[in-house]
């Protein structure tokens, strides 16, 4: 049975303030002042800054210079890239919440036009219940997550969207109010928290109205008689009343990190360094929706050069951060950038976990873990091209083949279990043997070979074959199957233009 208070409360807002500053120290955690700054110098101003910037003296709009003059402060140029990676962790950690969730304010829509860089999201708690408890513990629960994330957030839960989002910008830390409390709530709060037209706020201050208990109290045809319609909806969003159109958003899966660095980076112990709370990141989404990394893609912005792209591959989708972290590590080390590396992005591609049940007697395969990484060790050694699973190529020329990725099958016990009838096996020699051959008309007679002269006593053939005459690769061979009088043998006999070639011998 819910209770009336949970019933009341059916919408939550995040208000993540200073979000800029914390999107860029969500990857470089540090108790250091720090600050956000944009624009071209030399009018940079500050635009976003964290707590221990804000006990030196920082405001926003602040020169670069006056900022450098507050104390030992770290400036960092602004990232729209770096915000929205936070921004899609931030609407992640949410929808763990709600599946209906609403960005309010965002990189991409300008923080809707706010008076301070605050990122806010709204959330629909309705049933939730039963998953969260009420509103109370919903809110502190979804607080706790937001923190363990990197992201200290207010978050409000109101009976409806408007007063949702007022409490979550005005308070600090976690609020949950019913219908009942709600004026009491709003009452004290100054003009300033209204997002409403300057002039508007204005006008009231003039009327000697300071707060929303004040203007609440208002009658309102007088208000709308005075300062129009607007009169009447900000008098509903003091008194807790006003409604807003819930317009929960779909986005799409999209497993990415990046980063934006202030000065080169040379080290591959520093970069390994950068890009572990990265994967971690993008793991645990992936984790979070019961998927495992199928690949991982690393993305280097390099000073003045073309970025340079790695990609992992496991045998098997993985789960593992140590894992991928080893597999890039090897990578970086067969392939390692060519100048210092000025930014980074990380991709993944989600899969479905591979599980597979073994049988009792079936032989043991190796660990996917220790699989990969003597695969990645191996094509550090001999080249990309030269490890992985040989295939058939579309041609009928011999021993014509290319190597892919390797990828391991669960049917290969089943089909070394399938019966098959015996017959005369062609071993093929690899490379062919060279060979001289005495002709009798246009068939072979006699064979020279590893310093005997064999006399041939059948000969078959010939069967000739060419291929790849349409893109310059063209090969040509005509083949026969002889039988050597003494020793008694069987060889397979192949002409390439110019030479000849024992090609494999029957058994």
């Amino acid at each position: 049975m819910v209770s009336p208070r949970t019933a009341a409360s059916s919408f939550a807002a995040i208000c993540v303030p200073e979000f800029p500053a914390l999107a860029w120290l969500r990857g470089e955690p540090r108790a250091a002042a720090a600050a956000v700054i944009e624009g071209t110098a030399p009018l940079e101003r500050v635009f976003s800054f964290n707590r221990a910037a804000k006990a030196l003296g920082l405001t926003h709009g602040m020169s670069r210079v006056q900022a450098e003059t507050a104390g030992a402060i770290v400036l960092h140029a602004r990232s729209v890239v770096e915000e929205q990676a936070a921004m899609e962790v931030l609407f992640e950690a949410a929808s763990v919440f709600s599946p209906r969730v609403q960005m309010v304010a965002s990189p991409v829509n300008g923080y809707a036009h706010a008076r301070q860089p605050a990122a806010v999201l709204l959330l629909d708690q309705a049933g939730m219940e039963t998953l969260f408890g009420d509103a109370a513990s919903f809110a502190a629960k979804l607080h706790r997550a937001l923190l363990d994330l990197g992201l200290p957030s207010h978050v409000a839960v109101a009976p409806n969207a408007e007063a949702s989002l007022l409490l979550a910008r005005s308070y600090a830390g976690v609020v949950s109010v019913s219908r009942q409390e709600l004026q009491g709530k709003l009452a004290p709060l100054p003009l300033s928290a209204l997002r409403c037209e300057d002039a508007t706020l204005s006008t009231l201050t003039r009327w000697g109205i300071r707060n929303l208990a004040e203007l609440a109290a208002l009658p309102e045809a007088a208000l709308v008689s005075r300062i129009g319609q607007q009169g009447a909806r900000i008098r509903r969003l003091a008194r807790g009343e006003e409604e807003r159109l819930f317009t929960p958003e779909e986005p799409d899966f999209v497993l990415a990190e990046e980063m934006a660095l202030d000065a080169p980076l040379e080290s591959l112990e520093s970069l390994l360094f950068l890009v572990s709370p990265m994967l971690e990141r993008v793991l645990r989404q992936a984790v979070q929706h019961a998927y495992a990394l199928r690949s991982v893609t690393l993305t280097l912005e390099l000073e003045k050069l073309a970025p340079h792209v790695l990609e992992v591959k496991p045998a098997l989708p993985a789960q593992s951060r140590d894992l991928l972290l080893k597999l890039l590590n090897l990578k970086l080390q067969a392939e390692p950038p060519r100048a210092g590396i000025v930014g980074l992005a990380l991709t993944a591609v989600p899969a479905v976990p591979q599980v597979a049940q073994r049988g009792l007697f079936q032989a043991q395969f190796p660990e996917p873990d220790k699989l990969d990484l003597l695969l990645a060790r191996l094509r550090s050694i001999v080249g990309e091209e030269h490890v992985g699973s040989p295939s058939l190529c579309n041609s009928h020329r011999d021993d014509s083949f290319e190597m892919g990725l390797f990828a391991p099958s669960a049917d290969v016990a089943a089909a070394a279990a399938k019966p098959f009838a015996p017959r005369s096996a062609l071993r093929r020699f690899r490379p062919p043997q060279l060979c001289t051959v005495s002709l009798r008309g246009a068939a072979p007679a006699r064979l020279f070979w590893k310093g005997e002269r064999m006399d041939l006593e059948a000969v078959c053939g010939p069967w000739q074959t060419s291929g790849y005459w349409w893109d310059g690769r063209r090969w040509e061979a005509s083949e026969w199957d002889a039988v050597v009088a003494t020793p008694r043998q069987a060889l397979r006999l192949r002409h390439e233009p110019g030479a000849w070639y024992v090609a494999g011998q029957y058994d």
